[in-house]
């Protein structure tokens, strides 16, 4: 369930007919040990869905060492692969897929081969992300900040540099490693003028001319001298132990910041119905947000993203891969594992001991079960790239078994879950991997979902405690029918409805990307909340138990053609500039940088509408062609009443770090929740 994960994603590339774009999808280079002996080099690349290529080459240290021709073939996946020959020393390999004179580069991947070299040998290291940043802060409360930047992966640095509006401010030395670890840094800002400011972060290897660099994504702040007045984003208070409801505030862990906490009012449950919400482990990093921004007083369920399963996962991106093979040493293949180690337990927050078994994510996490004992934690296990083991192991009973063991085992060692979701995407295909899928799958994902409950009820008569399996699913009609919901329904405990990225920039077709009912047109009908939940009623699923869901973020494309009578009849041209990634906008960056701040009309350009007849809001921008959908608050109050009115069990969002408080406060409107009083 990531910025990818969408089911409509892969039906469209049934109705796509020609390319979006002109550049060849993105190649990724498979997984490679660290480090390997000289003399010849496999190495295997994949571009597993997109615009295909007619030719590849391989590139090490810049240097084109092997290339072949390839025969395009629509959206299908294409590899490639050759041995390279490469003499001691450490290498930037890095593929690049090309159609005509287009080519689209992969990620570069460090390999030392031999004893390897110095860290100037390794070349560009890949590029830094600075952690969020307010978009504006009031001088008299603001007169110092830290700023924090990180590089999850990838060629390292052996140095970083902080550009402010151009001018060197900052620079540090910093570990290299050629294995290809994550890297970060921060330093303190101090702002005497207001004004705009700019920053840019580098991170460099070697010196003199031998010096190479890699830029972050520039970042803006604009610094005023007396109090914004709620146009824009201020900078994240401390919460004070605010939530006024009788239960301790959650744990502060002196690293928080990405949301503000007094956005989020606490609410009276009063329906007893689902408030969940997904907390994405990388969240930490980039986005700046950690257990202690999550507003627990507003959940009944609190799901971790995500769990791995140990075996083939060629969909894995980037480092993951890598990293999944290191946590399942030793371990049977089909088990549950991390993915990374240390946002899960090693990274340090105020009042853990360095030698705490138990820290980072997971720390907090235990922490935060305390304070909130009701809160249902869940970890998540699979989405979009990781749910490739799946459709191994789940056909297979021995298979089977080593999965639900680890799951047990994994429930024992971390207490402080309740149970585990289960995000196959998907059974029958249409999932990241194009290769995946069969008829086969549907009793396969019943046996699983029926071991997995045996196995958490045995767990049930040893701990005295109650387990919850649920499930992330597709709501397509050719989705569903690869799931006996009839005999699965009675061992989840809620399905969580993905009732969003029913329309994106991966295609030109524009419609509404999480729209309550149909539209008028609606470019590929059923692609709406309504139509999604009725086609689960009717295979099976109880409504009670199903949770629909919320899009605490947009999608949006560029270029849209139209004219001018109805904008949904045009097509796009690409996504959108997104917050963390091309075509994607967390909701705070849409309400305060393209809606003017809360209730706001638009600006910079942008207009807001509003489809009334399908409970959609848009964001059109005349000038650009610019195009966004989203959920506001408007349309999530109107998903809490259609769940009242159908007698369904509640909502749920993906993903928390990307609301400033106000869909989540939305959720609980809808579904005719008070506010606590004071």
């Amino acid at each position: 369930m990531s910025g990818l994960k969408t089911w409509s994603a892969a039906v469209a590339l049934s109705l796509m007919g020609t390319a979006a774009y002109a550049a060849p999808a993105k190649p990724v280079i498979a997984w490679m040990p660290e480090q390997v002996p000289a003399g010849p080099v496999a190495v295997h690349w994949d571009m597993w869905w997109g615009e295909n290529g007619d030719a590849w080459r391989l590139y090490a240290n810049d240097a084109p060492i092997c290339s072949a021709a390839l025969t395009p073939n629509g959206q299908q996946g294409q590899s490639g692969e050759c041995a390279a020959t490469l003499t001691d020393g450490i290498y930037r390999l890095q593929v690049q897929l090309c159609r005509a004179d287009v080519c689209t580069a992969s990620n570069e991947q460090s390999l030392t081969v031999g004893q390897g070299g110095s860290s100037a040998a390794a070349g560009t290291p890949n590029k830094p992300v600075i952690a969020w940043m307010p978009a504006s802060v009031d001088l008299s409360a603001a007169a110092t900040m830290t700023l924090r930047w990180d590089m999850w992966w990838g060629v390292n640095g052996d140095h970083w540099k902080l550009y402010q509006n151009g001018v060197l401010r900052h620079e540090s030395p910093l570990k290299f490693s050629a294995s290809q670890e994550a890297q970060q840094g921060e330093a303190a800002l101090h702002l005497t003028e207001p004004g705009a400011y700019t920053f840019v972060v580098e991170l460099c290897n070697g010196s003199g001319g031998a010096e190479r660099c890699a830029a972050s994504p520039a970042a803006s702040l604009q610094v005023t001298a007396t109090t914004t007045g709620g146009g824009g984003n201020p900078p994240p208070p401390d919460d004070g132990g605010q939530t006024d409801d009788g239960n301790p505030p959650p744990p502060d862990d002196g690293d928080s910041g990405s949301t503000d906490l007094a956005g989020n009012t606490p609410y009276i449950n009063t329906s007893g119905r689902i408030v969940g919400g997904y907390f994405v482990e990388w969240g930490v990093y980039g986005r700046n947000y950690h257990v202690a921004d999550i507003p627990a007083y507003n959940l009944t369920h609190l799901l971790y993203a995500f769990l791995a399963i140990c075996g083939d996962n060629p969909s894995a991106l980037d480092g993951a891969r890598a990293a999944i093979d290191r946590e399942c040493q030793g371990k049977p293949v089909d088990s549950v594992t991390l993915v990374d180690r240390f946002a899960a337990l090693e990274k340090s927050y105020p009042g853990d001991r360095w030698d705490d078994p138990v820290r980072g994510n997971f720390g907090q996490l235990a922490q935060l079960k305390a304070a909130y004992p009701d809160l249902i934690i869940l970890p998540s296990v699979g989405g979009w790239t990781l749910s490739d083991p799946f459709y191994d192991l789940a056909g297979d009973p021995a298979r089977r078994a080593v999965f639900v063991a680890s799951v047990v085992d994994f429930l024992k060692t971390y207490p402080f879950f309740d149970g585990v979701d289960i995000d196959w995407e998907y059974p029958g295909g249409g999932g990241a991997h194009p290769g995946k899928g069969s008829i086969a799958d549907r009793p396969a994902y019943t046996a699983l979902m029926t071991e997995l409950r045996q196995g958490l009820d045995q767990l049930s008569h040893e701990t005295g405690r109650r387990y919850h399996l649920t499930a992330a699913v597709n709501v397509s009609p050719a989705k569903v029918a690869f799931v006996d919901y009839a005999v699965v329904n009675p061992q989840m405990d809620a399905i969580f409805a993905m009732t969003y990225d029913f329309y994106g920039a991966w295609d030109n077709v524009l419609g509404h990307q999480t729209g309550l009912y149909p539209a008028a047109p609606e470019a590929h009908p059923g692609f709406n909340v309504r139509d999604g939940v009725n086609n689960l009623i009717q295979a099976g699923v109880d409504p009670a138990k199903i949770a629909v869901g919320v899009a605490f973020y947009g999608r949006g494309w560029r270029g849209v053609s139209s004219d001018g009578a109805n904008i949904w009849s045009g097509v796009g041209h690409g996504p959108v500039v997104g917050t963390w990634e091309p075509g994607v906008l967390d909701y705070r960056d849409i309400e305060t940088n393209f809606l003017g701040g809360p209730g706001g009309t638009g600006i910079a350009g942008f207009t807001a509408g509003y489809d009334a007849l399908a409970e959609a809001p848009y964001l059109w921008n005349a000038g650009t062609g610019e195009l966004i959908t989203y959920d506001s608050p408007r349309s999530v109050r109107a998903k809490g009443q259609y769940v009242q009115t159908q007698g369904l069990g509640g909502v749920f969002a993906w993903e928390l770090d990307a609301d400033n408080g106000q869909l989540l406060n939305a959720m609980h409107d809808g579904l005719g929740h008070s506010p606590k009083t004071p």
